[in-house]
């Protein structure tokens, strides 16, 4: 005798055996006690969810002669009879049958009285694959059919059947199967079946089954001829050509991290291994699709579908990165989905796009600059910057430190740093780091000229930079320099502007700009006073103000 796969070895045969869609088959064994079942029905959803399963334990409890509880009974002779026996259950595929002379044949058909049960069932599979025809003809019959006639309808696409079809029929929507739901049927059904099965195995059967049962099964057949009557994680994803739990967590934290080396070799060993790049991309989707859900919902477990211990590791990643960073991996990876099916080189294709997201300054968009921003305040959380009152204690540490280096030159006057004192509008040394008691000068009508010519240069050469330098809280000016002078409320940005990579932005962007002066950022420890006047552009955009 040949092999009979899993899922139809256990298919069903009562409602009760059905998995998931109890607030359909309580309603259907409702019907079937008081004996009010209506005259169409359709049975809609994803694919293995139980509705061709479901119609024809419909279609045999209609027929018992003594059904039991709603149920079928499997005793009398109408339950006995098999479907392929009875002249009376017509189960008809709609993809091949789809034409207006078909459907012409079922109505004629269904005129004339049952042979063998009481009422005479049509299931048609696949109803959406009806031509316009094919449901036009229906039309009438279907609203109106003889006593003795029940239309069962099954589909996928609800949507693409006619409303006109939809408004004559009982309609039940069956949802998708929960992962708790399908690994306690499949473990359930492997057991009496003599195999066994890892519990990390289980899980990744039931994650790519993606909500079906006839999936999980064939996934779960597909193992047992690989390896047998034990089922290891290892075997489970080489059948599905994917990559375990540890390697997504640890792939994802180099993209968060923007660690490029990491991310790189990750992709070798994913190609090494012979893995499908089109699933790996899937995978690690999938992986910051949960992030994004655990770092705005945080325990979400029943709708990621995953176990309480996942869910956790999960949130505990979240909560390294921020959101703009999550979002923007996301959309990459979205976008690779539709265009690796076209390319040339997909390996290339993976690694370039998975580099872009490393690299936020790059790009001038919101979102990369939100990323940007999450990941500075991050580091200023996990104290990666050095605070710019420290800066400040060793600024002066520096200037103490003159009489025992033992030097009047330029490096005993700068801490050993070797650079350029900067001065005041008075031609006196200015610090980069200045205590509370000293005054910021007011700008005068050149500085405001000078600042303005930058922050547009800024601004076309370099968003965040200039973002930065508008939140500054006050600028002044000498005969080489322009000064931009930030307070303690903008810490974050000086600390940002300071680093050495911005500086040499910002030196060279004063040289397109304002040379022959120069530009020096200054940080005083208290507050500066703002000045009250409208500034005459923002962002590059002038503004003016209402009469």
């Amino acid at each position: 005798m040949s092999y009979n796969a899993l899922y139809r070895k256990y298919r069903p045969s009562r409602f009760s055996e059905v998995v998931g869609q109890e607030h359909i088959t309580e309603v259907l064994k409702n019907q079937i006690r008081s004996g009010r079942f209506a005259h169409a029905y359709l049975f809609s959803g994803s694919r293995g969810t139980g509705k061709t399963t479901t119609a024809r334990i419909l279609a045999r409890a209609i027929n018992c002669l003594d059904p039991q509880d709603g149920e079928p009974c499997y005793k009398c002779e109408a339950c006995l009879k098999r479907f392929s026996e009875s002249i009376d259950i017509v189960e008809m595929d709609a993809a091949s049958n789809s034409g207006v002379d078909q459907m012409r044949s079922v109505i004629e058909k269904a005129e004339f009285a049952p042979i063998n049960l009481k009422t005479k069932i049509y299931i048609i599979d696949e109803a959406h694959m009806l031509s316009r025809s094919a449901e036009n003809a229906l039309l009438k019959t279907l609203e109106e059919p003889p006593e003795h006639v029940v239309f069962i309808l099954a589909t996928t696409e609800p949507q693409a059947l006619a409303p006109t079809i939809l408004s004559r029929c009982q309609r039940y929507e069956f949802k998708r199967l929960s992962i708790e739901n399908l690994a306690n049927t499949t473990r359930k059904i492997l057991k009496d079946a003599g195999a066994e099965i890892e519990d990390g195995a289980l899980m990744a059967i039931c994650r790519a089954a993606e909500g079906g049962m006839r999936d999980c099964l064939s996934i779960a057949d597909q193992c047992l001829s690989l390896c047998g009557a034990s089922i290891t994680e290892a075997d489970a994803l080489s059948v599905l050509g994917s990559v375990n739990s540890d390697v997504l967590f640890d792939f994802a934290q180099k993209l968060i991290s923007g660690d490029q080396a990491g991310i790189m070799l990750g992709i070798d060993r994913v190609v090494s291994g012979g893995r499908d790049l089109s699933v790996f991309i899937q995978d690690v989707s999938t992986h910051f699709r949960s992030l994004l859900f655990a770092k705005v919902l945080g325990e979400c477990a029943d709708i990621i579908d995953c176990t309480r211990e996942m869910m956790q590791r999960y949130i505990d990643q979240a909560e390294k990165t921020g959101k703009a960073r999550l979002e923007r991996t996301l959309s990459a990876l979205m976008k690779l989905q539709k265009e690796l099916k076209y390319a040339i080189m997909p390996r290339v294709l993976l690694e370039s796009a998975l580099l872009a997201v490393c690299h936020p300054e790059e790009s001038a968009s919101a979102l990369d600059l939100a990323d940007r921003l999450e990941a500075l305040e991050q580091k200023l959380k996990n104290g990666s910057f050095v605070q710019a009152s420290d800066a400040g204690k060793a600024e002066q540490a520096g200037q103490s430190g003159e009489g025992e280096n033992g030097g009047s030159g330029e490096s005993g006057k700068n801490g050993g740093t070797g650079e350029k004192p900067e001065k005041s509008e008075k031609g006196e040394s200015v610090p980069s780091v200045v205590p509370p008691s000293f005054e910021i000068p007011a700008p005068s009508q050149k500085a405001n000229e000078l600042f303005g010519s930058f922050i547009a240069c800024a601004m076309q050469n370099d968003v965040f930079l200039g973002v930065q330098i508008q939140t500054s809280s006050g600028h002044w000016c000498d005969e080489d320099t322009l000064y931009i002078c930030f307070d303690k409320s903008k810490a974050l940005a000086y600390n940002t502007v300071v680093k050495p990579e911005m500086k040499a932005k910002l030196h060279g962007i004063a040289a397109m700009s304002i040379a022959p002066y120069g530009v020096e950022v200054i940080f005083k420890e208290g507050s500066v006073t703002v000045n009250p006047e409208l500034p005459s552009e923002l962002f590059g955009v002038k503004i003016t103000q209402e009469e």
